[in-house]
């Protein structure tokens, strides 16, 4: 089964959706999941093994793995 998860900043991981391309209902599910959790400010990766990131727009049926994660924001510098 492929998932889909969501990174909490401080508190690990949530497994918002898990789907088999053999069951397109368990797809539909997961593809709303995405859409509801891919808010403004956070980016999505699908994860295809070590060292295989790559960032998504959309969802994708065929990843293993897509994690959607907040945005990095950066600190103030202090000249």
């Amino acid at each position: 089964m492929a998932k889909l998860r969501l990174l909490k900043t401080g508190h690990g991981d949530l497994c918002l959706a898990e789907w088999d391309a053999r069951r397109p209902e368990t797809i539909a599910e997961a593809e709303a999941a995405f859409a509801q959790n891919l808010t403004p400010g956070r980016l999505a990766f699908c994860l295809s093994g070590p060292g295989q990131t790559r960032p998504i727009r959309a969802f994708d049926a065929t990843a293993p793995e897509i994690l959607i994660v907040p945005a990095i924001q950066g600190g103030t510098t202090k000249v």
